[in-house]
């Protein structure tokens, strides 16, 4: 490791740095989970409070799901960087004009920490479906070019987000959500790639992939912490009707 790299890792970044700031805060969480009233522990009478088998149940899914959320994650920042290298080589690239596109992924420490489980969720079910659009997009765009060499990685991604989605609209299932109701309020994406330079439709497949690995980093950090507080709940509830081992 170069001094410069050293000396970039030393420094603690603002409570408002996502990133940086869950590794900093991650020790703490089981102790949050255990203890705090509000935000953390989730609302009385919630299907989650059960058994140690429901417990099982609930923590071996979400860690499925980090599992998936790290993958995809894997997968976007590899083909952003494949993507600005070869369609947007030495480009001085400018995010200010596609801001307004796509809704902001970011939220303060405060705000993230206290959201409720089933609006966590919720969040990441809209978000994704969202996104998936957005990819299905990029993919049929990639689909109209000669040899393309990002169609199939397009796809792949598309295939990742499928699978997120299915993990949480699993996981919603289980808390008893409307699913319906939380897919219908969902943003529809927008029609995206319409320009006529073709520099500037690059310019929009760099500021989604981007934008993505943003959602991605949160989604895995969300079931970090959905996984922490499972694994914190104590009650001595039946398992729910239907999930009997």
């Amino acid at each position: 490791m170069s001094g410069k790299e050293s000396g970039t890792l030393g420094v603690i970044p603002p409570i408002s740095q996502g990133a940086a700031l869950f590794l900093q805060a991650l020790p703490s969480f089981f102790f949050l989970a255990a203890t705090a009233p509000v935000g953390l522990q989730e609302e009385k009478g919630s299907r989650l409070e059960g058994t140690p088998q429901w417990q099982v149940k609930l923590q071996k899914e979400f860690s499925a799901s980090i599992k998936v959320s790290r993958q995809a994650l894997c997968k976007t920042r590899l083909l952003a960087r494949n993507y600005l290298s070869a369609r947007l080589s030495g480009a001085q690239l400018t995010l200010v004009s596609h801001s307004k596109i796509l809704p902001s992924v970011s939220h303060n420490f405060s705000a993230w920490i206290s959201l409720s489980n089933a609006k966590r969720l919720s969040y990441m079910a809209q978000m994704l479906s969202f996104y998936q659009g957005l990819v299905q997009q990029l993919q049929d765009y990639e689909a109209m070019k000669e040899d393309s060499q990002f169609k199939a990685q397009f796809e792949e991604l598309g295939l990742y987000l499928r699978d997120l989605s299915h993990h949480v609209n699993y996981q919603i299932s289980l808390w008893g959500l409307p699913l319906k109701g939380h897919l219908q309020d969902a943003a529809k994406p927008p029609q995206i790639l319409q320009h006529q330079s073709q520099w500037r439709n690059r310019l929009e497949v760099n500021y989604v992939l981007r934008s993505l690995k943003t959602l991605l980093c949160r989604v895995a950090r969300d079931f970090m912490l959905l996984r922490t507080k499972v694994a914190a709940v104590q009650s001595p509830s039946p398992l729910p009707d239907g999930f009997q081992e």
